[in-house]
């Protein structure tokens, strides 16, 4: 996703060489090629999913850093998390990952992002969006099925697999806590999975998902951190701890 478009971008352009025209089109009319080739994450901690900070990376998050880590047991291409602290309440970082139809003017990369399902819960809020991203002559539609749960504080994701993505598979996970030893600020983990269909180099394709989950967090504190900003009249920390 979704989302981290620049680097995932260049990933679709490497593989578009070798894609043929049959397979590259997306298509709402028709179901996906399969149901589920990667993993799904499951809602709730970090824990869940594989994942728990070390003293080091804790200190590292002390120290206003983006830490990038890998997720035990899940192999495959881009099992990594990113962790950020972010000096913003919860609720504004969740009103960001879930502003949907604002992801062409919040992520780079992203230049249709449309809601065609939506259905809320008393425990999950579902929604399923069209997304077009697209770079260096290179367009890539999909679809994405998502899943906030606002008790657990977690958002997972997946491809839609009723209609036809142009990428093989996509599966993600977003969690939002409150910092342990300051309740002004959050803690956001995310990671996400992508299955490209045709031949990508194994460490091209690795390095560029790390760093695409790694850019996740950032667009989210910037605009979060924006948003804080113009309700609250400035906060207390700049920019800057956010390009890391």
């Amino acid at each position: 996703h979704k989302i981290t478009m620049v680097t995932r971008l260049v990933i679709c352009a490497l593989a578009a060489a070798c894609l043929p025209r049959s397979v590259e089109s997306a298509d709402k009319n028709q179901p996906h090629y399969h149901s589920g080739i990667l993993p799904k994450f499951k809602a709730g901690p970090p824990a869940g999913i594989g994942f728990k900070l070390s003293g080091a990376q804790q200190g590292a998050l002390t120290k206003g850093e983006n830490v990038l880590a890998t997720i035990a047991n899940r192999g495959g291409d881009g099992s990594c998390v990113a962790v950020l602290d972010i000096a913003v309440p919860r609720h504004i970082i969740w009103n960001k990952i879930t502003d949907y139809k604002r992801y062409p003017q919040m992520v780079s990369g992203v230049t249709r992002c449309d809601t065609y399902k939506a259905l809320n819960g008393p425990s999950k809020k579902k929604n399923w969006s069209r997304y077009v991203v697209s770079a260096m002559g290179i367009k890539k539609e999909y679809f994405v099925e998502h899943t906030y749960e606002p008790y657990k504080s977690c958002m997972t994701f997946c491809l839609d697999y009723s209609r036809q993505s142009d990428f093989d598979d996509s599966v993600g996970y977003w969690y939002v806590m409150e910092h342990p030893s300051d309740k002004s600020m959050s803690r956001v983990f995310y990671s996400c999975r992508l299955k490209l269909r045709g031949w990508v180099p194994g460490p091209v394709k690795n390095y560029l998902m790390k760093t695409a989950v790694k850019q996740a967090t950032l667009w989210v504190a910037k605009e979060s951190k924006a948003e804080f900003d113009k309700q609250n009249g400035g906060g207390r920390f700049s920019f800057s701890a956010f390009k890391r």
